[in-house]
């Protein structure tokens, strides 16, 4: 999507995590001689995205990437139906540490979060039933939510396998699991009245009340996703 990246983060931000990670690592940059390069195509719960990875020296190496993917999938409560679409959308900044100069590595950085659930309701026969009342369509003409996580700008540790900027051969394949804190996520839901139940009349009232009392249900399940699971698997071609 022309223009995402620019829309979720903070492009200031995530270049000073980078240079913050460049300045960590330059201690092994002064040992080391030229840099070695590498792409790398990676695919996982972050989505599906592409690296660019910077070895450092046979101990350290460099990646930036940004990945991404779209999901579709139904959420039920025990009140509500929901059509919802998962937008993926993650760049990261990250430091890996080949602890025994091989394949295996330690890593941590930072991740620019811009992941985010929208969500639609669904009437059931015609009807919605939210926080045990049930509305006509004609009551409530449409219900809708986001959840995003609470930080744009988020840490993230890990350890892995691969080292697509090594000296070992030119192809390498990766794995890496991790995490990302993306602190507490925050959920919006929003409904419209509908002509049976106009804006200001008492229908209308308890409808918002009863969306409320709901929007805090999915804020309580939401807690789950503070910390938000990275496994990967890739290829890296070395240049």
């Amino acid at each position: 999507m022309p223009g995402a990246p620019a829309r979720f983060f903070s492009q200031g931000t995530i270049a000073a995590a980078v240079l913050t990670l460049a300045f960590l690592a330059a201690p092994a940059v002064s040992s080391a001689g030229t840099a070695d390069f590498a792409v790398a195509v990676r695919a996982g719960t972050p989505g599906v995205g592409l690296d660019l990875d910077l070895g450092l020296s046979p101990s350290f190496g460099m990646r930036v990437g940004f990945a991404g993917f779209n999901v579709n999938h139904n959420i039920n409560t025990s009140d509500v139906n929901y059509e919802g679409r998962l937008k993926l959308r993650t760049i990261t900044g990250l430091l890996d540490w080949y602890v025994f100069r091989g394949a295996f590595h330690l890593t941590a950085g930072v991740a620019g979060n811009g992941t985010k659930l929208d969500v639609v309701g669904q009437p059931t026969q015609g009807s919605y039933t939210i926080n045990g009342a049930t509305y006509s369509s004609s009551q409530l003409g449409s219900l809708s939510g986001e959840l995003k996580f609470g930080n744009s700008v988020s840490p993230y540790v890990g350890f892995g396998w691969g080292n697509p900027a090594g000296d070992s051969g030119r192809v390498h394949f990766l794995f890496d699991v991790g995490a990302i804190y993306g602190g507490t996520p925050s959920v919006t839901l929003t409904a419209q009245c509908g002509p049976a139940a106009p804006p200001g009349s008492p229908l209308c009232n308890q409808a918002q009340s009863d969306v409320a009392s709901e929007q805090a249900q999915l804020r309580h399940k939401a807690d789950i996703l503070q910390w938000y699971p990275v496994v990967s698997l890739g290829i890296g071609v070395r240049f």
